[in-house]
């Protein structure tokens, strides 16, 4: 009667590592197709903010460790895409304006 434990949100056959932490099966090539297209789609109809939102809560829920690294790994590179892409717009739209600025 000890081992039950019903509040857990796993199933009886859920298995356990040795640290008593829930096992998560080996991600297959359809769930990682679904990782990448899901926030693509959102992004798509929600200008950005339904992937970034979704890829916040996969990274920070302890549910599945394989998708939460998937979407931290996915969150640092659009950090790093948006800091150089607004490094380029400065630089590029400084070298444009500077331009503009002998023809007048």
């Amino acid at each position: 009667m000890d081992n039950m434990n019903y509040g857990n949100g796993y199933d009886q056959y859920s298995q356990m590592n040795q640290n008593g932490e829930v096992m998560v099966p080996e991600p297959k090539v359809k769930d990682f197709l679904l990782w990448l297209l899901l926030p693509s789609v959102l992004g798509f109809f929600t200008c950005g903010i339904g992937s970034l939102i979704l890829l916040i809560v996969w990274a920070f829920s302890g549910k599945n460790h394989v998708r939460g690294n998937f979407a931290k790994a996915q969150l640092i590179v659009l950090a790093i895409t948006i800091v150089l892409a607004v490094l380029f717009y400065l630089l590029f739209g400084a070298a444009v304006l500077l331009g503009m600025n002998s023809y007048y």
